[in-house]
């Protein structure tokens, strides 16, 4: 299997597909056979129907929930989807071991999650450099501030802020509003989990979000291309009449040593945009 993965040449750029600049948020539905929070199972569920929709709706790539005891998931949803898709899929699952990733490409897959907390730092690393460097965008999913913390040891260039618990499933948006703080703006960053309002995913694109992943919020939605529009229109926050202060040249980890935040994403961003550099201490803004 792995001769075939090294073999594989064909990806689309998944990370690339989902980064539509820091004013607007793309949007990943997830398929699922199961959605154990809403206890429903879609055991007959037409996939391609279920495609279909989500292409209509927008969609800039498609993620699989592959895990089959918990989501009902299988290789060969991954497989199904990959031969007819227009956009990037996304195996998602639990990967600890290397066959895995191999079954990833070779399904057809342009890229995987990994979550930062399934593994030891070490072997995370081991599986990171080793997906990547086979071809595969690679997501790291994080929960927590630790979590993060590996993510960005690894340079990841592309996370996932999961706000649900692990334990209990449950999920509280405030999760990526609180950690997006500490990620580069040159990160590309997705949230997931808790994104059951135009106004949830109005937060995460305030919060400096590039994309959401739609989980269970859509399974019981008949017509799921329209909440999907209603996130694709949504526009950040104009800033480009911002006063901006420049009083002395520090790098972002001198302010964190003086007990200051790092500007917002969103901010980066638009200084990023005008040639200003981390230098910038102070904002004033009128709206």
């Amino acid at each position: 299997m792995r001769a075939s993965a090294i073999q594989r040449n064909d990806y689309a750029g998944f990370r690339t597909a989902v980064d539509l600049g820091e004013n607007r948020l793309s949007v990943v539905p997830e398929m699922s056979r199961v959605h154990p929070v809403l206890n429903l199972r879609e055991s007959n569920q037409d996939l391609r129907h279920l495609y279909g929709m989500f292409i209509q709706g927008g969609a800039q790539g498609i993620s699989i929930a592959v895990e089959p005891e918990v989501y009902g998931g299988s290789w060969d949803m991954v497989s199904t989807i990959s031969r007819i898709s227009t956009v990037p899929v996304m195996a998602r699952d639990v990967f600890i071991h290397p066959a895995m990733i191999c079954q990833a490409i070779v399904s057809g897959a342009d890229a995987v999650n990994l979550v930062a907390a399934a593994l030891p730092e070490k072997d995370l690393e081991d599986l990171y450099r080793m997906a990547s460097g086979l071809g595969l965008d690679v997501m790291m999913e994080v929960h927590t501030l630790n979590e993060l913390e590996t993510a960005m040891d690894l340079e990841a260039e592309f996370v996932c802020i999961n706000n649900a618990d692990p334990h209990t499933l449950q999920a509280n948006p405030a999760v990526t509003e609180k950690l997006i703080e500490e990620i580069p703006a040159s990160v590309t960053v997705l949230a997931a989990g808790g994104i059951r309002t135009v106004e949830d995913a109005r937060r995460m694109l305030d919060a400096g979000a590039n994309g959401v992943i739609l989980q269970d919020e859509l399974a019981r939605m008949d017509i799921p291309q329209d909440f999907m529009e209603a996130i694709l229109a949504l526009r950040a926050n104009d800033f480009s009449s911002c006063t901006i202060y420049n009083r002395q040249e520090q790098s972002v980890p001198a302010w964190r040593n003086a007990g200051l935040k790092p500007l917002p994403r969103f901010f980066q961003s638009w200084l990023s945009r005008n040639g200003k550099g981390p230098g910038i201490v102070s904002l004033s803004v009128w709206i």
